[in-house]
């Protein structure tokens, strides 16, 4: 049944669909789909505007890593003319992806389905900004697939900067827990099925055929990491507590235990009520030292005014 005036998005707005897989390399899940897609794109075409298929970071995927020089996903911002033989692979890469968007962008406003796979016990996960036509969207996808939770940034740096920000709108899809650089056949599944739900969204909208959301939605909305604390000498080390490992999206309560040190102390959280830890104990995130990210839950509406 057609919504004709009852949905407040103008039908139309995407002309075409970006697909990308390996933005981090030592991601395959997206990779492989993507370079599958590249030699059968039936399963990704639809009438309503056109698919681009792409691998973000062909250079990391060939050495299994994350990045080369620094992580692509951060380097959207920086991706301005430089000189080549100095700059970060990342920010030319960033550069080289933004000009193919903006090359299809003469055809009408551009959409990015960025594909990714986390150590932390995430589910299925569409991470987006506050944009109203990308929560829409994602409020959607989740009508149609309960087990799917919303991630919204607020404007920011960690937001603003990643590939999604070369295009008009867009969602990450995150599945975890998978390890780094590892194929799984269910999470291949997983991530093919959200890729299809997501597409068939984006054609519906087009089509004018999209209802207003549900304005009770959840959104768990991103507001800070927590860093692990810092050892105190060389012998010791810090970890997440076994309570709080893999409570994704799980409220965390005053006085939970959420560290444990090597000696068998435990750090208990004091922060605010009504929070909840995900990424948790993400593996790529080590290096910045974070263990996870609180975020707040609320209902869609109230990002929607």
């Amino acid at each position: 049944m057609r919504a004709h005036q009852t949905s407040h998005l103008s039908a139309g707005d995407f002309k075409t669909v970006f697909i990308v897989g390996g933005t981090h390399g030592n991601e395959k899940t997206g990779v492989m789909l993507v370079r599958g897609w590249q030699q059968d794109p039936a399963p990704v075409q639809r009438k309503a505007f056109a698919t681009q298929l792409l691998v973000a970071n062909p250079e990391a995927v060939r050495t299994n890593t994350r990045f080369v020089d620094q992580d692509l996903n951060r380097s959207f911002r920086s991706g301005q003319p430089g000189e080549a033989a100095t700059e970060p692979y990342e920010v030319g890469r960033a550069r080289e992806i933004s000009e193919r968007m903006a090359a299809a962008r003469e055809r009408g406003k551009v959409f990015a389905i960025d594909l990714h796979t986390s150590t932390a016990n995430m589910g299925r996960t569409l991470i987006t900004n506050t944009d109203p036509v990308n929560l829409t969207l994602a409020a959607h996808v989740k009508a149609h697939d309960p087990a799917v939770r919303i991630y919204a940034f607020p404007p920011g740096d960690r937001i603003d900067n990643c590939l999604r920000a070369a295009a008009d709108g867009g969602v990450g899809l995150e599945i975890g827990p998978i390890p780094q650089g590892v194929l799984r056949h269910d999470v291949l599944q997983i991530a093919a099925g959200g890729v299809k739900c997501i597409l068939d969204v984006l054609e519906a909208h087009a089509q004018g055929e999209l209802p207003p959301p549900d304005p009770r939605t959840k959104v768990f909305l991103h507001e800070a990491h927590t860093y692990y604390p810092a050892p105190r000498d060389a012998s010791d080390a810090v970890c997440v507590h076994r309570d709080l490992q893999d409570r994704d999206f799980m409220h965390l309560a005053a006085g939970a235990p959420i560290f444990t040190r090597l000696n068998g102390e435990t750090i208990h959280y004091q922060g605010p009520p009504g929070r909840c830890p995900v990424f948790i104990n993400e593996a790529a995130y080590y290096h910045e030292r974070i263990a996870f990210s609180m975020v707040r839950p609320v209902a869609l509406h109230q990002l929607m005014n």
